[in-house]
């Protein structure tokens, strides 16, 4: 009998054998770490927003919300939160009063005193150059009463 071909175990083995190269190779090519960085920014981000809303309520309720320079008892114990149009200032005292965020992140306020736009990023990460580099959020004020506040993820690359 002549017969052409392959036989059943010859390609079992060789199926084996290209399992076993691509279960060792998939992982140097598939970087997983970006994707969890930009999932920690987006944890981050809705941190700030929720934070962010329960302080704009609480303005609704004292009624300065339509005011550019205000304050707002939070009840943390400490002096009254400094808020422009009934939400945050974009300093990194302030958002630690308001959220719980661990070392790993450093924050970086760039405009006025007050703050005008604060940006967090991962300490393991260079510092930004741009407001356009990756793996960054930012959190801008209001800019007016009818204006909420903007929050910006530029996603990790």
């Amino acid at each position: 009998m002549n017969s052409k071909g392959f036989t059943l175990i010859e390609l079992v083995v060789v199926i084996v054998i290209l399992g076993i190269l691509a279960a060792t190779a998939a992982p140097k090519f598939i970087n997983l770490k970006a994707d969890a960085q930009t999932a920690v920014l987006q944890g981050v981000k809705a941190s700030l927003q929720g934070a962010a809303a329960l302080v704009h309520s609480k303005s609704l309720v004292k009624g300065n919300h339509k005011e550019e320079v205000a304050t707002i008892n939070i009840g943390d114990g400490g002096a009254e939160l400094p808020i422009s149009f009934g939400y945050p200032l974009s300093n990194e005292t302030n958002w630690k009063r308001l959220i719980d965020i661990d070392d790993n992140f450093t924050y970086l306020t760039v405009g006025s005193t007050l703050g005008d736009i604060m940006i967090i990023y991962l300490s393991d990460n260079s510092a930004p150059a741009s407001f356009s580099d990756p793996c960054i959020l930012y959190y801008e004020v209001a800019k007016d009463a009818n204006t909420p506040p903007e929050y910006k993820l530029n996603v990790c690359e």
